[in-house]
């Protein structure tokens, strides 16, 4: 058995490995979804917004209204997260593939902190 700071300082950094992959899930089951609502609940005051015809800074308001005219275009049949990590700025990333009838996107998030405190700074979808 375990001293029982070894076991606080253990439970500490598993459930520290455990949000990434939390918020990674939450996110591909949202774009799975074409849940812009909750998807814009996580993105900071402003955006670097790219989808297919659009490519810019955005206000929070404007990324959500833009991301939920994709998705009423291309609505998803599914998605997969593919990969994800940590960029050198500190960042987290994720790499998403979702389905429509028009075919696979490639959707890249960048974002800082996680669970309810998540932040995406950044959001690119591209064929």
């Amino acid at each position: 058995m375990l001293p029982p700071i070894f076991a606080a300082v253990a439970a500490v950094f598993i459930s520290l490995a455990a949000k990434p992959a939390e918020d990674a899930n939450r996110l591909t089951r949202l774009f799975a979804d074409g849940n812009s609502e909750e998807i814009a609940n996580y993105f900071s005051a402003s955006v670097q917004l790219t989808t297919p015809g659009k490519q810019g800074v955005y206000s929070k308001s404007q990324a959500k209204m833009i991301l939920s005219g994709f998705f009423e275009q291309h609505a998803p049949s599914s998605a997969k997260s593919l990969q994800q990590g940590k960029s050198e700025n500190g960042a987290h990333f994720l790499v998403i593939s979702v389905s429509t009838q028009a075919g696979e996107y490639k959707t890249t998030v960048f974002y800082r902190g996680s669970g309810k405190a998540m932040s995406i700074h950044e959001l690119k979808i591209e064929k």
